[in-house]
């Protein structure tokens, strides 16, 4: 199939998105593989939430509801085509059960609000995966997302750092959920994974171009915000690439050539304090890690208050959005080092869900969360065999972007966060999406096989 004239725009590429299959006809005569639509057909569903994306990661206009109103209208229109796959089953369940667990909080009107803002997360979720329906639309999502997110929290962010130094102790921020280094690294981590994902399926031009320069943009934001957690994600990201990839030799090279130009662009800072984390060993040593900072003892503090709330409160937990009330309260106690004491989060996403909704509510957390890594995985082993190498390797990205970001998680309260249940999202439907066409395109290969060997049976037979 020849390739399109176009190049880089968002029209989809009119070459092949799969590699030939080893079957009995010779190349030419395979039946010719599917192709997506050309251009991503614009809804109003799809115009609310692309709008969406565009004031989670800005924080210029507050139309946060007025496009989440826009994009429920757009589903109206055809409601008979709605979609509630098993991983958002997960979630209304876990919604459900927050909602139960709710009402027996002793800070009602905390949980009240936050189980407000969790049900509207719900609703997001339940739109965008209505709203993405062909895999334009998916590239559209993912091209507007990156590009929201490169023009506002890393341009702001590495402005803040170089031009007005304004940082946390020499770490890179931004503003509004952006502020806080740990939480801005995480968030690149997911843009990460996107970036890569859109430069492995662009054909050449503009787009492939500036996917690739923000995956370095990307790499060097995470450095600059010193995150020990997220660069330890982003170790995993790197060994889950190079693993998952037959020509590593090539891919290690390239690595070490972007390692290269980073170590000599980041400040000598940024290595001093991820050096210490060879000191992150064991519990005599933390003192170590930050010196005067003290963060990792603090941390350890805080989750030893977190383990306590746990143990007393194992089945509802505290109430979403009610840990910090009870740690102000736990931590004044004497077992615990006062460096935990104040409204302190549980930095931990595992121990939030947990401290806030019990072991049911953590459960279904890790449902969903399960839910989504197997279909994405079945899917990825299914295009690396029928599909395409291209196909396969967009979700080897997603997927180790999600794995990076649930290990920094361990030391970050990021449970709830639109940027995770959006890469959720499109995860999922890429795997239905894929899943489709891997099925249609197995189907062809047998009809085609099965013409050619009615060939082969003598007329005498026949």
């Amino acid at each position: 199939m020849p390739a399109s004239g176009r190049r880089g725009g968002l029209a989809m590429a009119e070459q092949s998105q799969y590699e030939p299959s080893v079957g009995v006809l010779p190349i030419q005569e395979q039946a010719p593989a599917a192709r997506p639509d050309e251009r991503a057909k614009l809804t109003v569903t799809l115009v609310g939430l692309v709008l969406y994306l565009f004031v989670i990661t800005s924080n210029r206009v507050p139309l946060g509801e007025a496009s989440i109103i826009i994009a429920a209208g757009g589903l109206l229109v055809n409601p008979t085509s709605l979609k509630l796959p098993p991983y958002l089953k997960w979630l209304l369940a876990f919604a459900v059960w927050v909602s139960i667990a709710a009402t027996q909080s002793t800070y009602p009107s905390v949980v009240a609000e936050s189980v407000t803002t969790l049900w509207k997360l719900v609703i997001i979720v339940f739109i965008a995966t209505n709203a993405l329906r062909t895999r334009p639309q998916v590239r559209l999502f993912m091209v507007s997302f990156l590009a929201c997110f490169m023009l506002f929290p890393v341009r702001g962010a590495l402005s803040n750092f170089f031009i007005y130094h304004n940082d946390v102790q020499g770490r890179a921020i931004w503003n509004f959920v952006y502020s806080n280094p740990n939480d801005l690294g995480a968030m690149a981590m997911l843009q990460l994974s996107m970036a890569l994902t859109i430069a492995a399926a662009e054909p050449k031009g503009w787009i492939r171009r500036a996917a690739y320069l923000s995956v370095l943009l990307l790499v060097f934001l995470i450095l600059l915000t010193q995150s020990r957690g997220v660069f330890i994600g982003l170790i995993l990201f790197v060994a889950m690439l190079i693993a998952g990839q037959r020509r590593r030799l090539r891919l290690i090279v390239r690595l070490a050539v972007v390692a290269v130009i980073l170590v000599a662009l980041a400040p000598s800072s940024v290595w001093e304090r991820l050096g210490t984390l060879r000191h992150a060993t064991t519990v005599q040593t933390l003192d170590e890690v930050d010196g005067e900072e003290g963060s990792a003892r603090q941390r350890w503090e805080i989750w030893r208050v977190a383990t306590k709330i746990i143990r007393e409160h194992p089945v509802y937990g505290v109430g979403l959005g009610a840990y910090k009330n009870n740690h102000r309260i736990y931590a004044l106690q004497s077992e615990f080092n006062p460096t935990a004491r104040g409204g302190r989060d549980t930095h931990s996403l595992y121990l939030n869900v947990l401290a806030e909704t019990g072991y049911i509510g953590l459960a279904l957390y890790l449902g969903m969360l399960t839910a989504i890594f197997m279909a994405a995985e079945r899917t990825r082993r299914k295009c690396k065999r029928v599909l395409s190498v291209v196909a396969a390797r967009q979700f080897l990205f997603l997927e180790a972007g999600l794995v990076a970001f649930l290990t920094a998680a361990i030391f970050g309260s990021l449970p709830y966060l639109p940027h995770l249940l959006l890469h959720l999202v499109l995860l999922q439907v890429l795997a239905v999406l894929y899943r489709r066409e891997v099925e249609a395109q197995s189907s062809r290969q047998a009809q085609v096989t099965e013409r050619f060997l009615g060939t082969m049976v003598p007329a005498e037979i026949a």
